[in-house]
């Protein structure tokens, strides 16, 4: 430990340890002095300080080797650690129990009878109590007629030095808090004012203990005088770590208003001094202003502290905020009744998280909740002790057995989904997690309240809170016994369980705090449809649309008739995202827009900041409006800085900046928020639906610059939706289905591929049971599977049973559209229909342009793909159409390869030999392999252009022959273009085409 580090540590005020400069002896005077100890101090005029005594004395013992070293008392003096405004501390060693200690001794500026006085009275104090976290006093005596106090040294940093290291979590920053707390209460409890608490006067030891020093403030009685008052206006320090030696002593920054103005001083001054240092720890900011005393002095008369702000820090929770709050009363009767009790609400916040960390043991979880509250002072009958009950008809045994029953008829007939046991499961078990952490929750609430630890405004909407909760519990189960479900209902029951809001959340976001309450006259009928709303969305969630959308516009227009604002905004809601899900989403996002409206106008800011991220997420991810989608984004980050958003909620604001600069080709700080969003995600168990999705689209992201990140990417994203939802459930599919996409890009033939792809389409199949974006893309990989197989008829099939789906859910217009449209283009063109083949890869092509741009490589390879359907069809004027939109376009692209070729063949087939020679001439120094699959397309035409002018060499027919052999095409494809190149007899001859191959292998590409 350096000595500047424990210069600050066991003092009072400001450090200076500036040692003596103008009459320090020099190295001949102690040389002149050295034949006799006693001499030199002799020498030395009494009138000079302990300290420059003590130099001489360090002095020469190091130059000479002996010399005797200064003392107080028995304990022999090492260096001294620093001075402050009322004394000196020194670092000294207790020979007699060989033990380093700090020794605390009055200034000669200080040395009247009243300080030595006062100083005896602290030690005395001070040395009856024995706690781990305050620093303890060994011994008080006199030296010089000075007195002193020897006591504990703490070889470390003070909490001051330990915050500016680096940023520290909150919990790490509440548990030291906790403990020096403790060491004040316990002050408190032996008659002790501190009157100086701050994060220079707590010291964090080398072994990790916390404890309280210099309590050299702590006084009874004495006159009291103001320090400031409303009229100063003088101006301080930038910090205000400012000290005084009047009757108001301590540091200014901390100090309470009473304190300030010279008024009575207790230990609930140390309370509010304990709640500043706390927030400034906690949020990096001041509560009160420390811009000058004049406005220091306002803002406490006012007593309102600032709110704190969570932007770009990891978010306390809300809960230590209401409760540090409380302690920064500006009157004293309004602060906590103790440190106790200040002490006691603090824990209960991190009891609170340690719950909900794991809660998945329900048993062990409540017994910790009621072992740590028997603590408390509780009355004989205890009011919060059989909250259980409450769950009684919601969550206990009996509707558990029932819904367990209930749960083993779903799986889809007579062949069970894959998913349907383990979802099973996951839903009892997250269920049981939710009753667990519920009844410790409402236990604490019920405590809080019984004990008038909360405001009762706050205890009320808590519990109301819970309440909804537990009603929307006892709905989901309801809807899960109710016949009809499938099993695609129990893959939605999963989703739904893990969408239940923790019953933390009720702490932590006090959703309706601010909206203004419902007349009475029609508060149970906006309770009712409250609950109505809930239901809607546990419909929706289940996967049943059409019910949840009915019951969402019967609310709607129930709740505007009762012209209840903040309902007919939750209303608005809900109703806009089950049009959404139900297929409108021209119509949902449009209904969102009026559902934020309504909130903002209601101050309804929870609400109004999940919908804005709602909606900015539609923008972004499904219409790729990256201009709406920005405004939308700004909008949903104000108001979620507004109310101090969730770790979940940061994640998503984090994914949607990601969207939004994939969207602008700003492909780095997509990449970077992604990853943030990750990191949040991974921190928040709240966030574990979300977190698949999060690393799949990173994975997709990444692919393009490393494929094995990507993969490894894409693994750990199944990985995570087999934790969230199991590995047969359908989200579990979409992941699996990304994967295959992933590995295809890396090694086409990878066997994994096609095992992937049609897991994913079997799990789908299994589970939904009516139009379903996911059906619609089992649809599509089934088709192109079966392409693969050069099974058309299946492939046919398969994209006609997409167009089906694709018509019910999609809008028009919709890129996803131009799937299906190419699909049949492809499986038209196999069989020779050109003419069906060319009207699909227009439609293909209206619906990827306006949606992907005229430069994005599957549009070209469309253009391309119709330049040869108009080739094939003899159609050569709109070939050449096509040809001069496609190649200024595909240039340096992979498709400018077959549009050089379609140009060429154009060119002949017009009798331009010339011309097609200088269209061919662009790729004549390219390696077969750059040919990209086109090597019998260029060996053929650069052979008969060569025949044509004479100039045919024999390695242009070695060439043609080799391309020959190793083509995917058909004997009937080769032969179809030969007749629409016009070669004739001879010339077919001369290449070697008189008769086609055989043995040319099969294939199912088009030319």
């Amino acid at each position: 430990m350096s000595e500047r580090a424990t210069q600050p540590q066991q003092l009072n005020g400001e450090v200076t340890d500036e040692h003596m400069r103008l009459d320090t002896p020099t190295v001949d005077d102690v040389e002149r002095d050295s034949a006799d100890d006693d001499a030199v101090f002799a020498a030395i005029p009494r009138k000079a300080s302990f300290e420059h005594r003590r130099v001489i004395s360090n002095a020469r013992r190091k130059l000479f080797g002996r010399g005797k070293p200064a003392q107080i008392g028995r304990y022999r003096i090492q260096r001294r650690l620093g001075v402050g405004g009322m004394g000196e501390v020194y670092l000294a060693h207790d020979d007699d129990l060989g033990r380093q200690v700090a020794i605390k001794r009055v200034l000669g500026s200080s040395a009247n009878e009243r300080d030595q006085e006062r100083l005896r009275r602290e030690a005395r104090a001070l040395a009856r109590l024995s706690h781990a976290n305050v620093v303890q006093v060994y011994e008080v005596g006199e030296h010089e007629q000075r007195t002193f106090v020897a006591m504990e040294f703490v070889d470390g940093e003070t909490v001051s030095v330990w915050l500016a290291e680096q940023p520290r979590p909150w919990r790490a920053v509440l548990e030291r808090f906790l403990a020096a707390g403790r060491g004040l209460a316990a002050a408190h409890e032996a008659g002790l004012v501190h009157r100086d608490f701050k994060p220079d006067n707590v010291l964090l030891s080398a072994d990790g203990s916390v404890r309280v020093a210099d309590f050299g403030l702590a006084l009874a009685g004495e006159e009291r005088r103001p320090f400031l008052d409303d009229g100063a206006g003088r101006e301080l320090s930038a910090d205000m770590r400012l000290s005084v030696t009047g009757a108001i002593r301590g540091t200014i920054r901390y100090m309470p208003l009473e304190q300030l103005l010279g008024e009575q001083v207790d230990a609930r001054s140390d309370q509010f001094a304990f709640c500043v240092a706390l927030y400034e720890a906690l949020w990096n900011a001041p509560p009160f202003s420390v811009a000058s005393s004049s406005a220091r002095l306002r803002d406490l008369g006012r007593g309102i502290p600032t709110p704190p702000s969570h932007r770009g820090r990891a978010r306390p929770p809300v809960g230590l905020w209401r409760i540090i709050r409380r302690g920064l009363s500006k009157d004293p009767e309004a602060r906590w009744p103790d440190m106790g009790a200040l002490l006691e609400a603090l824990d209960g916040v991190t009891r609170r998280r340690r719950r909900l960390a794991w809660f998945g043991s329900a048993t062990a979880a409540v017994a910790v909740t009621v072992g740590a509250l028997v603590l408390t002072r509780e009355p004989a009958v205890d009011p919060c002790a059989a909250v259980e009950r409450e769950l009684e008809g919601t969550w206990d045994n009996e509707r558990r057995t029932a819904l367990e029953r209930g749960l083993a008829s779903l799986g889809g007939g007579d062949v069970e989904a894959g998913h349907a046991v383990e979802s099973r499961e996951r839903v009892l078990a997250g269920l049981d997690r939710w009753a667990s952490s519920w009844v410790g929750e409402r236990e604490q609430v019920c405590r809080e309240s019984a004990e008038l630890r909360v405001d009762p405004e706050l205890s009320r909407l808590q519990s109301a809170c819970l309440t909804r909760q537990r009603q929307q519990v006892q709905d989901l189960v309801e809807l899960l016994l109710a016949p009809g479900s499938s099993a695609g209902g129990l893959a939605a029951a999963v989703e739904a369980v893990a969408e239940l809001p923790a019953a933390a959340a009720c702490e932590d976001e006090l959703a309706l705090l601010g909206v203004k309450p419902p007349p009475l006259a029609i508060a149970d009928e906006v309770e009712v449809l409250r609950r109505e709303v809930v239901r809607a969305q546990e419909l929706r969630l289940l996967g049943r649309v059409d019910e949840g959308l009915t019951l969402a516009e019967q609310t709607e227009r129930a709740a505007g008739e009762l012209g209840y604002g903040p309902l007919v905004a939750e209303a608005l809601g809900e109703l806009a995202k089950a049009e959404i899900v139900g297929g409108s989403l021209v119509r949902g996002t449009e209904r969102m827009q009026e559902a934020i409206d309504e909130a903002e106008r209601n101050h309804h800011d929870y609400l109004a900041a999940d919908l804005w991220t709602e909606l900015a997420l539609r923008s972004l991810s499904e219409l790729d409006d990256a201009e709406a989608g920005a405004a939308q984004l700004r909008r949903a980050e104000v108001a979620n800085d507004r109310v101090e958003a969730s770790a979940r909620a940061q994640a998503r604001l984090a994914f949607a900046r990601g969207q939004l600069s994939e969207l602008r080709g700003d492909v780095v700080g997509a990449e970077l928020a992604y990853r943030a969003a990750i990191a949040q995600a991974e921190e928040d168990e709240a966030s574990a639906p979300e977190l698949p999705s999060y690393q799949s689209n990173l994975a997709r992201l990444v692919s393009t610059r490393d494929l094995t990140e990507a993969i490894a990417l894409s693994r750990s994203a199944v990985q995570a939706a087999n934790r969230a939802y199991g590995p047969q459930h359908p989200q579990t599919a979409t992941l699996l289905y990304d994967l295959a996409v992933t590995l295809r890009r890396s090694d086409p033939d990878n066997e994994e591929v096609v095992e992937l792809l049609e897991q994913a389409a079997q799990i789908w199949t299994q589970t939904h049971g009516r139009p379903h974006r996911d059906l619609a893309k089992a649809e599509l990989l089934l088709g192109k599977l079966a392409l693969q197989r050069h099974d058309l008829d299946a492939a046919e099939s398969h994209a006609r049973a997409l167009a089906s789906i694709q018509a019910q859910i999609l809008p028009r217009g919709h890129r996803d559209h131009g799937d299906t449209a190419h699909l049949l283009a492809t499986v038209y063109g196999i069989r020779g229909d050109n003419e069906m083949a060319l009207a699909q890869a227009r439609i293909a092509l209206a619906a990827w342009e306006p949606n992907y741009g005229p430069n994005n490589l599957g549009v070209l390879r469309l253009r391309s793909q119709i330049a040869t359907l108009l080739l094939a069809l003899g159609r050569l004027d709109d070939a050449d159409e096509e040809l001069d939109a496609l190649l200024p376009r595909a240039h340096g692209s992979p498709e400018f390869v077959a549009a050089c070729l379609q140009s060429t063949e154009l060119a002949l087939r017009r009798g331009q030999t010339k011309l097609a020679d200088a269209e061919l001439a662009q790729l004549d120094e390219l390696e077969p392999k750059a040919l990209g699959g086109h090597d019998l397309s260029y060996a053929l035409l650069r052979a008969l252009i060569a025949h044509r002018r004479g100039e045919l060499q024999p390695v242009m027919l070695t060439r043609l022959q080799q391309a020959r052999s190793s083509t995917p095409f058909t004997p009937e494809q080769i032969e179809t273009w030969i007749e629409h190149l016009d070669i004739d007899v001879a010339e077919r001859a001369a290449l070697g085409l008189s008769l086609v191959d055989a043995d040319i292998s099969a294939g199912a590409s088009t030319h």
